[in-house]
C-alpha cells in the first residue's frame, strides 16, 4: 500500500521507495488514483449502508428517471448490458429497485426505486455530499467548477 506520494516517487508502507517514472505526469494515471482514493474514502464512511459508488450512480439515475429501461441505463452509465443486468438483478434481490415490463414493448423492463431503495439512497446521498464537502476543502472556490469542466471535456473528447 502506498502512503506517501511525490512527483517522482512514493514510499510503500514498508518504507520501500518506489520510482514512479512518468506515471504521475499522466492524466489517466492521476484520474485513476483519484478515483481509487474517492472509492476508498467512500468505503470507509459508507460501507455500512451496503451500496458501492457504482450502485449509488445507478440508484440515482433510476430515481431521477423513473421507468428508465435497462438498455438506456447501460448506455448512459457506460456499462455493457450483461454487467448492468447483473447489477440490476442484485439491486432487485436487495429490494432497492423493482422492474416492470413495458406496456408498449414487452421486451423492455422499466426500473423504479422501491420505498426501501429511496430511503437507502437518501442516506447514501448524505454521505456522498459530506464526502464532496471534504473534497471541496482542498480546492479553491473556483477550482471545483474548473475541475468538473476539465473532466467533462476529457470524457467528451475520448467518448
Amino acid at each position: 500500500m502506498v502512503n506517501k506520494r511525490t512527483s517522482q516517487g512514493a514510499s510503500a508502507s514498508d518504507g520501500t521507495d518506489v520510482n514512479m517514472g512518468k506515471l504521475p505526469g499522466y492524466i489517466g494515471y492521476q484520474v485513476r488514483q483519484t478515483q481509487a482514493a474517492v472509492f476508498r474514502d467512500f468505503s470507509s464512511t459508507g460501507s455500512d449502508l451496503g451500496v458501492s459508488p457504482g450502485e449509488f450512480s445507478l440508484l440515482t439515475l433510476v430515481k431521477e428517471n423513473p421507468g428508465i429501461h435497462q438498455k438506456t441505463l447501460a448506455q448512459v452509465h457506460g456499462l455493457d448490458k450483461s454487467t448492468l443486468s447483473n447489477a440490476i438483478s442484485d439491486l432487485k434481490r436487495r429490494k432497492l429497485v423493482r422492474g416492470v415490463r413495458d406496456r408498449t414493448d414487452r421486451r423492455f423492463h422499466g426500473l423504479w426505486l422501491t420505498d426501501f431503495g429511496q430511503a437507502v439512497l437518501a442516506r447514501v446521498t448524505e454521505r456522498i455530499e459530506a464526502q464532496e464537502r471534504r473534497m471541496d476543502l482542498v480546492l479553491a472556490p473556483d477550482e471545483r467548477d474548473l475541475l468538473l469542466d476539465l473532466l467533462r471535456r476529457l470524457t467528451a473528447a475520448l467518448s
